[in-house]
Order: C-alpha cells, then structure tokens, then sequence
C-alpha cells in the first residue's frame, strides 16, 4: 500500500497542476458530481435520499450533483485502499493523525492551500481559515510547512467543559443515607458508600469497561489525593501528575497511589464500589441495577450536563415510564481529598478527524468550492437550521425556531439522527463534535474552540430541565477542576516508541489493579513486584518522552 501511494504521489502531480492552471483561468465552474464520504450513516433510503431538502440546497448553492459514500466497518482501512488506487471520494475521514501525514508526505493529498491561493477572492472563507496562524501551526506540526494545508482539521471542542470523575446519584438513597445532601469530599462520598451497602445497595459503579478504563475511578479517587492510578494512555497525560508548568511525572505505581488501591480494595470487599465490577457490562447490567435502585452512585462522563439528561432517559425514565421525575436523580460535584478538587487537564482544540481530498481528484476548484461554501455561513445555517419554512422559521430573539419533526422526516432517510447537530451529513467536517462554526464573524481558531450550541432550541420541556438541573450544579465547581494547558499542547505529539510503552504499561496496570482491588493478590506483598514491572517495562522512558514532547511543542509553537 506504501508503494501504490508513493506512486499515486508522482502521477498526480500534472493532474494537480492543471488543475490549478484551470482556476486560475476561471474555467472550472461547470457542474460536476462529487462524492463525499462519511462515516456510519445509511443509504438505504434510495426515496429519501432522492427527496432530501438539504442535499438538493446545497447542490443548488454550489452548482454540484452529491454524491454520499459512507459504511461502518472497516469504513478507514476502505478509504485508504481507494485513495491508493486513486478511486476514493473526492472528500473523505480520517481519524489516524500518522496516515494522515504519510499520505500529506507522499503526494497522495491535495493542497487545499494553493487551490485558495490562486483565487482567494472566489474562497474568501477558506483564505481566512487557512491564515489563521493556529490553523498553520498544525500545519507545520504535520507537515512540515505551515502555508500547506493538505486537510481540514476538525477540532472536537465543546460548548461546556467535558470531565470525568463525577458521580449521579439515587436521591432517595441520598435521603436514607446523607440526608439528602451530594457527597462534596472524598470521606463523605466513602461514608455514603458503606452505609449503602451496610444496607444491600451497592454504593458505587463506575463506568470501567470491564477493568481496562480507569478514567472515572482514577479521576472520582485519585486525582483529589494528588496521585494517579491509570495507566499511560491515549491522552497523554494519564497516569501523570503536573508538577510544573511543562514537567509532568508519572506517578501509577507512586506510595501514594498504593493508598488509593487499598481505599478502593476495601470499598469492593464492602460492596461499597459494586463488586460486579469487572465483571457486569457499564450500559447494560449496570443500567438496569441503577434503575432498580440496587446501586446508589455512578460515574459516565457526569462532568457534560447532556451525558446526565441522557443518563436520567435510558436509565431512570425506562425503569420507571411512569413515576420518573427530573428530581429522582441528583447531580454530584468532583469530590475534594487531600490535594483539594481533581485536576483534569485538557487542550483547547483536539484533532477530531482530518478530513482530505486526494490529489486525483478530477476537479479540485470544485471540491474546493463545497467546501467554501459548507464553510461560509450561510452553509453552516443550511446545515444547522435547514431552510426557512420548512425546517425553521426566524425568532424574533435573532434565534431559529425549529419546526418539529421536520429534522427527523430529513434525517430519518440515513438511518441516524444527533441531538447537537441537524444534518447528518457535514455537520462533523469543522467541528468534530458536531456543533455550528462560524468562520465569517470568528477566527477560525476561536470559533472551532467555542462553536455554537442550538440543542436547546428544539429540545423537550423535560431535556431542558434536565440539562439546566446538570448545568447548574456543574457551573458551581468546574471552573476548579478543568484545567485548560497552554496552547501549545495542541501540538504535542509523543515519540513513536511511547505507544509500544502504552501498550506494556496498560498491560501491567490492568492485570495488577484488578488483582489488588478485588483481593486476589495481597497489596502490601504485592505492590513491589508491581512497581518493579512497571519500571522494567520503560515507565521512566515514557516520563521522559512525555516531558521532552512538550518542551519540542512550546517551541512549535512559538
């Protein structure tokens, strides 16, 4: 595959360049069809497709017929393959930030930059966003060249912080066993834990995958007594604390994170964090015992208010269809220990996907021209809002009032629907997490770091009392917990050998913990042999690369 797109490399190189000679010219305005490809939704609505609004809007906007591609599994690999043997779509994902840079190195990708640059007054939109000097520090974190732009980045940001290590809880079993009141310390949430299960109630069930996620326990835990239990992972802080402002220090196997696991060992020996875990699934199981009131806490990403509204539907409001009210459930707060509230450290604007056009594409000014207009404004209220009369009509506060049910009638053809977007397709090219960008008014830097949230606008009575009940205990502390790092991390990206450290780490992380914490390996006996794994298996070396990736960022992006 390597070579095949080397050679894609080479061929295309003329094809490039005329194309970029025929805009010059002007000549390439003709209607032409364009496939774009997008992950997961369904074609099998033939009907729905050939009648869908927004597509023929768009098409109309641009002077384009549309053609969509999309599939699940193996949707990545497949793209690959046909950029390879030049058959891909003319606009495609990729998660995969190394793919993405081979291709970019071997020429198998179009420089969307020079196409704006031969013509910035026919893509106004893209010449600001590709000037934006964030945009071309990943540039040249990628690629090397900063005035090259072979993708467009689409950045997952959120409109509200996004943590873990905050528990839900049963407010009927708050009222039996801490009057009422959201645990706010680590002492009280243990307290409330083993008087729950004193009683027949599992305390607490935290979002785990079956022992090979610690993220919830690690953060509800460890992180407010100044010390990590995870393991290195993706993020790649995990497992690290920060002791200086670009000095972090690994501390999975630290004493202090000795203390934890025996904190946690002896809550699961008490049934105060459920000794199912590891062994019942999160979503399924877990779910179900929550709703019938057999666990009193739990953990999933509670520090989004949209996870707990989600939460109270599929686990609260499905027991009980009938009697379910918003105030069954209390939102918690970050516990405080030792070192005070968790932190929980976080860029400003992670990659999402990079999305690419190959350079065999037939028409690049054309592709270029959707893309302009997908990110003008007026495109991004076609994909957002819809059009006027039939999926919204103005408000008079300046903001869409959506007509129901005309979304879903859209949507419904390609088999999946998103209750922070409107339109399936394109809503995940600019913004990863599926919200309204606003290149024309922002930078492109602010408006992906901040995008527009318009959920509310046609959310249920219930949903937002919900997410205003979530909202409002989470404004109160979150502000002392996430931590946004400097810019610069943005542009940290580890030595290749710090995954195949990960992947021995993790192993060892996992076997041991779930060992200690559910007793079959004594800790005192044990945690030397633990420690002495971990430092044979390169834990140093990964502390190194980790600290000498962000002194190489800092300088990035100076």
């Amino acid at each position: 595959m390597h070579t095949a797109l080397r050679w894609v490399g080479v061929a295309t190189v003329g094809i490039v360049a005329i194309g970029l000679a025929s805009c010059s010219a002007g000549s390439d305005t003709g209607k032409v069809t364009l496939t774009f490809a997008q992950f997961g939704n369904s074609l099998d609505d033939a009907k729905g497709l050939k009648d869908d609004p927004i597509k023929a809007a768009i098409e109309k906007a641009v002077g384009i017929t549309l053609k969509y591609d999309t599939g699940s599994e193996g949707f990545d690999d497949r793209m690959a393959t046909e950029l390879a043997a030049g058959t891909s779509p003319d606009i495609f994902p990729t998660w995969d930030a190394d793919r993405f840079q081979k291709w970019a190195k071997d020429g198998a990708l179009l420089d969307i930059a020079k196409v704006v640059d031969a013509d910035k007054s026919r893509y106004p939109v893209l010449a600001k966003v590709l000037a934006d000097p964030q945009y071309q520090a990943y540039n040249k974190l990628y690629t090397g060249d900063a005035n090259a732009a072979y993708g467009i980045y689409a950045v997952s940001s959120l409109p509200y912080p996004s943590f873990a290590g905050v528990p839900v809880y049963n407010q009927s079993i708050l009222d039996r066993f801490n009057g009422g009141n959201v645990p706010k310390t680590i002492d009280e949430f243990v307290n409330f834990t083993d008087a729950a299960a004193a009683n027949g109630i599992a305390g607490w069930w935290p979002r785990n995958d079956k022992l090979t996620n610690w993220t919830e326990i690690d953060a509800t835990m460890a992180l407010p007594q100044g010390t990590s239990i995870a393991p290195p992972a993706s993020q790649t802080w995990a497992g690290l604390i920060r002791t200086g402002d670009d000095t972090w220090k690994l501390t999975t196997t630290s004493p202090e994170s000795e203390q934890v696991v025996k904190q946690l060992a002896a809550m699961y020996k008490a049934n105060a964090l459920d000794n199912g875990v590891g062994v019942k699934g999160d979503f399924d199981d877990a779910y179900a015992d929550f709703g019938l009131g057999k666990i009193a806490s739990v953990n999933f990403q509670f520090g989004y208010p949209g996870q707990f509204r989600d939460f109270w539907k599929t686990a609260w409001q499905q027991a009980h269809p009938d009697s379910a009210k918003v105030t069954d459930l209390a939102q918690g707060v970050s516990l405080q220990g030792s070192a005070g509230y968790p932190q929980i450290y976080q860029t400003s604007a992670p990659i999402g996907a990079f999305w690419v056009v190959p350079a065999t594409t037939k028409h690049p000014e054309r592709v270029v021209d959707l893309l302009e207009y997908l990110a003008s404004q007026k495109g991004q209220d076609t994909i957002f809002m819809g059009i006027k009369g039939k999926t919204y009509n103005p408000g008079s506060d300046g903001q869409p009032q959506y007509i129901e049910g005309a979304w879903n009638a859209i949507n419904k053809a390609y088999g999946t629907s998103d209750g922070r977007g409107q339109y399936v397709w394109f809503d995940y090219l600019f913004s990863a997490s599926s919200f309204m960008t606003q290149f024309q008014s922002k930078s492109w830097f602010d408006s992906v770091t901040h995008p527009v949230d318009h959920s509310s606008l046609w959310a249920s009575d219930t949903d937002k009392q919900l997410m205003e009940r979530a909202l409002t205990t989470i404004k109160s502390f979150s502000d002392k917990v996430v931590v946004t790092l400097p810019d610069y991390y943005n542009l940290l990206v580890l030595d290749p050998k710090a995954t195949e450290i990960q992947t021995k780490l993790k192993e060892i992380s996992n076997r041991y913990l779930a060992a200690f914490i559910g007793g079959q390996m004594d800790i005192d006996s044990g945690w030397p042999k633990y420690v002495a794994e971990y430092k044979a298996a390169g834990a140093d070396e990964y502390q190194k690369i980790v600290n000498a990736a962000v002194k190489a960022a800092k300088k990035l992006g100076k």
